[in-house]
């Protein structure tokens, strides 16, 4: 890695600037640790700049004397956090020589496993791991117990595991950014079109490792290969994308198919050189690919701002996996008035709309939203996917058909008189503190979190 000269990091370092909402997580993640939890996780969707803030919470304790490791998992993070940081700083990773005389070390896992002989228990006094869903996988864990005695902050846009459960094993307290939808509108995120066509079942899917199994559903993803192209042309005219298919081979023939349609393709996998991907990913953002298809490497730390879209044909039972992929086309990019996310696969209609509320908890999602089934429909006109309460679609203007409901009753008293009481007392909580103590009385197990999203959706309006 080339490092900026004195002069440059200078003036990186002046323009270091985060966004209100950036700086009060960094506020909340300090308060935590004061308050005597060591292990904070640090929870921000996909496109709200986790990497900015880390760096920046990286460069305050080096600057306090204290040494910093920042550790990923895959080449592209590496390479993500070593553009953020505006200080020199050593690596450590493959067919490259440990120097540890700089105070901030990035590190692949894989590598630093290896190598944790050659580094005391006491070398870090702060531990960042990014992308900390990933924290209870064999790897990371063995890292983690090696540098115990430091504080550790972990960060994600997701969560929870792929069975569903949470970090609580690792962290002992959460703070919450603010949601997607109030990154989107206020426009820290790009607006998505959700259009959801069907053809795909994945009834009697078999699951492994609590995922549906690839091979199989790779299998029955053939019958809508042709809706695959025909609605990129309807909707998406040109414009970059990313595929997410089921295997390599799966990918390579989704790429085949939009080659011989005359529309610049590539599959790009795990086996190619970390130049061969970097090249791949450039073209895409430069529009020389328009349509770029992978199985699994395309997710975390790819962050290519002028896609213009995703295209999802790889089932998921994962939540994580489902939102992770979504947020590839999340970024705002001049020009891009809209992404558009063509869901094959019913990943939407199983899992939720990108932007609906999700409660995260150290346990996982909150109880509720595990039991509770997604709040989404699709227009049977146009295939639009949006929230289940709206009654006209707002892509082709469908009205929906009434639907007849039954009022619960509970005690007596009519569930709909219960949700105006609920609304009632929220809207007279005006405080933050009021807020929270609202949370508690309700049994919210994140009550501060939720009291936040309320204020930031407040003062959006």
């Amino acid at each position: 890695m080339v490092l900026p000269t004195a002069a440059a990091r200078s003036t990186r370092i002046l323009i270091m600037n985060l966004r209100p909402y950036q700086q009060q997580l960094v506020t909340d993640i300090r308060l935590q640790y004061q308050l005597g939890h060591r292990k904070v996780l640090m929870v921000l969707s996909t496109g709200g700049g986790k990497t900015c803030i880390f760096s920046h919470i990286a460069q305050s304790a080096a600057r306090k004397g204290n040494r910093v490791l920042i550790a990923v998992h895959r080449q592209e993070l590496l390479d993500q956090a070593c553009r953020a940081l505006p200080m020199p700083h050593g690596v450590i990773a493959a067919n490259r020589t440990m120097d540890l005389s700089a105070a901030v070390q990035v590190a692949s896992v894989q590598t630093l496993a290896r190598r944790l002989h050659k580094l005391p228990r006491d070398f870090f006094q702060l531990v960042i791991i990014d992308e900390a869903h990933h924290s209870n996988a064999g790897t990371w864990a063995k890292v983690l117990e090696h540098f115990h005695q430091a504080h550790l902050l972990g960060v994600t846009a997701t969560p929870i595991r792929l069975d569903g459960r949470g970090l609580g094993e690792h962290y002992q307290a959460m703070v919450e950014g603010p949601s997607a939808a109030w990154l989107t509108d206020n426009g820290y995120l790009a607006p998505a079109r959700v259009l959801a066509p069907p053809g795909f079942d994945t009834t009697g899917l078999r699951k492994r490792m609590g995922d549906f199994d690839t091979k199989e559903a790779e299998h029955r993803i053939g019958t809508i290969m042709g809706d695959c192209l025909s609605h990129y042309r309807k909707h998406l005219d040109g414009q970059t994308a990313i595929a997410f298919c089921c295997s390599v081979a799966h990918a390579e023939a989704v790429a085949r198919l939009f080659m011989g349609a005359g529309i610049p393709a590539a599959s790009i996998d795990g086996s190619m050189t970390s130049e061969q991907r970097r090249d791949l990913l450039q073209a895409l953002g430069t529009g020389r690919i328009r349509v770029l298809t992978s199985c699994s490497l395309i997710g975390e730390g790819v962050d290519v701002p002028s896609v213009g879209g995703c295209i999802l044909l790889r089932p998921t039972a994962s939540t994580s996996l489902h939102l992770q992929m979504i947020g590839r086309c999340l970024r705002p990019s001049p020009g891009k008035a809209a992404a558009v996310v063509l869901d094959h696969v019913g990943n939407t209609l199983r899992l939720g709309h990108h932007l609906e509320p999700r409660e995260w908890t150290l346990d996982g999602l909150a109880k509720r939203d595990r039991d509770a089934a997604p709040s989404v429909k699709v227009c049977p006109q146009c295939f639009a996917a949006m929230a289940s309460q709206v009654k006209q679609c707002g892509e082709c203007g469908h009205t929906f058909a009434a639907e007849a409901r039954e009022l619960q009753q509970v005690e007596g008293e009519l569930v709909e008189v219960a949700a105006r009481e609920r609304k009632r007392q929220q809207g007279s909580a005006q405080s933050l503190q009021d807020l929270i103590a609202l949370g508690h009385s309700r049994g919210y197990k994140n009550a501060v979190a939720w009291a936040k999203h309320v204020m930031y959706a407040r003062s959006s309006k």
